[in-house]
């Protein structure tokens, strides 16, 4: 029935926008960038809450012109998203002609919502635009002209050639939905929304929950909460659909698939299925390796609190509720609490590894393919035979302590004294790894001190260059030439003369064969400190090494020599590549065998000279 009589409701001060720019009705929130989400301001701060002059203005989309809308009721704090083409659409409307207010057609008045698939053309097209602009919840007005309505034929006897048309809508909900391949083969419903802003990618572990269901609505198969590799295939037919989905879904969300054959069960069930899939978990896998090498991984089991990390110097209290070897405990470990303070090497390089990037109340189990690394006497491993550890973690608890930002220039000074200290300790128990790191967070302590006193900038200074060469002594240690090279000249930047950061720097070239350099390096070492036998003997070792790398270079030029002039000149324009077979490419590798014992002989003498690099330090 149409109202008689009926009058728009009194406009609210208007906010229109109606611009000639082209409105994307294909982009919902979910697609534009997370440019607010990430940064860390407070829940329901974002465009919205910002205008030029303070007043209580909110900006609109930009919509063509044609199109206007009026909010008549803002949608509820929290609900920012809006739908986008495809998603299905609930909404009540109210429509009247602009000319008389005449109510022409209302769900309202029928007290039935209606639902249509958005942006697909069911709807007049100041719908299909209008509607991707709201929230849930909301309820807006929009004035629509004639080409955005129904134009000049208008829809008799209600609705007039070229009427403008006024909708009072409010967007109930949506389900949103999506064709995963483009080709109607997966259709995607989101049934419930996920939290927070992490999505799996491809090779991550996660843990899922699926049901297929035939279309008569027998169950196909199912299977709950399974810890599963994204590409990993283990859903079989079923596997390329569910991954597509899983890496567009966030934790705790849950979706129905609609599948076609081709990506369900094939001939088999040639009417397809739907899969019901649930996100029950993301794991978060990390290399917390110091070295990077990928052999102390933490997977990431239960979430923590908010984003902070234990520093260095910080108290935690660690609970290690298992150890194994993959599948089996390992002989004499027993479950234990440990409370220890990060960086000292109060427990074992594995745990200090993991500790360090776990949040307040995180789960984890740490997979270790270093087991020297794992030994610890305060869980009962004494002694570890198997080839991997597998700890089972929880940070319980740990002491932030002050942020070395905020220290002053004397705290600064004194804490790097102190954590300087720690490193040496490490470095003599044979703790390498560890020690390399405090001298690490050392240097970085001191990366800026240009505004600092004199005698601070001078006490930083010298710190941040012991630091450097006893870095240089563990990088030697560890094998890292290239590493230790660039500690020396850092070094050699602040004390050109430095005899340790020379000698040391003449090791790393020592290693990485660079034998002239080395020779140069301890020349100036034995003139700056003629009593050094360690550098005399490294000298010697650089002279035999570059003898033999002079004759190596001898015997290839003699070879190429006498190559020349022998063999057929080849007629012009003819190709006169060698045989690959020739006897001469015999001989070639056979030299390359040469230099490949020459080379384990040269990682010997450096190891010999890294040897002397404990006593230097």
């Amino acid at each position: 029935d149409m109202a008689q009589g009926f009058q728009p409701p009194a406009p609210v001060p208007l906010r229109h926008i109606a611009l000639g720019c082209r409105f994307q009705a294909a982009m919902s929130d979910d697609e534009m960038p997370d440019t607010m989400g990430g940064m860390g301001l407070p829940d329901g701060m974002g465009d919205d809450d910002m205008s030029d002059d303070g007043e209580d203005y909110k900006p609109l989309e930009e919509l063509p012109e044609g199109v206007k809308k009026e909010i008549v009721k803002e949608a509820p704090e929290g609900n920012f998203k809006k739908p986008k083409a495809g998603d299905d659409v609930t909404v009540h409307y109210v429509g009247t002609l602009e000319s008389d207010g005449t109510e022409f057609d209302s769900s309202r008045s029928r007290n039935k919502p209606f639902t249509f698939s958005l942006g697909q053309g069911s709807v007049i097209k100041g719908w299909d635009i209008g509607v991707a602009t709201m929230k849930q919840g909301e309820i807006a007005k929009f004035t629509l002209a004639p080409e955005f309505a129904y134009g000049e034929a208008g829809s008799e006897p209600k609705i007039p050639p070229n009427a403008t048309l006024i909708f009072e809508v409010e967007l109930i909900s949506w389900v949103s939905k999506d064709d995963l391949f483009q080709d109607g083969g997966v259709i995607k419903f989101e049934i419930k929304e996920g939290s927070g802003w992490k999505k799996p990618k491809d090779s991550d572990e996660v843990m899922v929950s699926l049901k297929a269901v035939a279309m008569d609505g027998s169950i196909i198969e199912e299977r709950a909460k399974l810890e599963y590799t994204i590409g990993s295939g283990v859903f079989g037919p079923l596997s390329k659909a569910v991954d597509k989905a899983l890496v567009g879904m966030k934790k705790g969300e849950e979706a129905k698939l609609q599948c076609t054959k081709d990506y369900a069960y094939g001939d088999q069930r040639p009417e397809g299925a739907t899969l019901e899939l649930t996100l029950e978990q993301i794991f978060e896998t990390k290399d917390v390796s110091f070295a990077k090498d990928r052999s102390v991984m933490k997977k990431q089991v239960t979430e923590g609190d908010g984003w902070d990390t234990p520093k260095d110097n910080a108290t935690c209290t660690l609970k290690v509720t298992a150890a194994t070897d993959g599948s089996a405990p390992l002989a004499g470990f027993s479950e234990k609490v440990l409370e220890f303070t990060a960086g000292n090497g109060d427990v074992c390089d594995a745990l200090e590894m993991a500790v360090s990037e776990m949040k307040k109340g995180e789960g984890a189990t740490v997979t270790c393919t270093k087991p020297e690394l794992c030994v610890e006497e305060k869980l009962g491993l004494k002694t570890i035979s198997a080839k991997k550890v597998v700890f089972t973690l929880e940070l319980v608890d740990f002491a932030k302590g002050k942020d070395t930002w905020s220290l002053s220039e004397e705290e600064k000074v004194q804490f790097g004294l102190e954590r300087k200290e720690v490193g040496s300790n490490l470095f003599r128990k044979g703790r390498i790894p560890l020690a390399l790191e405090r001298y690490k967070k050392v240097i970085d302590l001191f990366s800026y001190i240009d505004n600092f006193k004199e005698e601070n900038k001078k006490a930083a200074k010298d710190l941040k260059k012991v630091c450097e060469l006893n870095r240089a002594a563990c990088q030697l240690k560890l094998k890292d030439f290239v590493g230790a090279k660039t500690s020396c000249n850092n070094a050699l930047k602040e004390e050109t003369e430095c005899v340790k950061a020379l000698f040391r720097r003449a090791q790393a070239d020592f290693g990485l064969k660079n034998f002239m350099d080395t020779i140069r390096d301890v020349k100036r070492v034995i003139e700056l400190d003629p009593q050094n036998k360690e550098a005399r003997a490294l000298y010697k070792e650089a002279m035999a090494g570059q003898k033999e790398e002079d004759q190596k270079s001898k015997g290839l030029f003699a070879k190429m020599c006498a190559g020349l002039g022998k063999g057929p000149i080849p007629e012009p324009g003819k190709d006169n590549t060698r045989d690959p077979d020739d006897d001469d490419m015999d001989d070639e590798e056979g030299e390359e065998e040469e230099e490949a014992e020459a080379g384990e002989d040269g990682e010997g003498a450096a190891a010999k000279s890294a040897e002397a690099t404990s006593a230097a330090a």
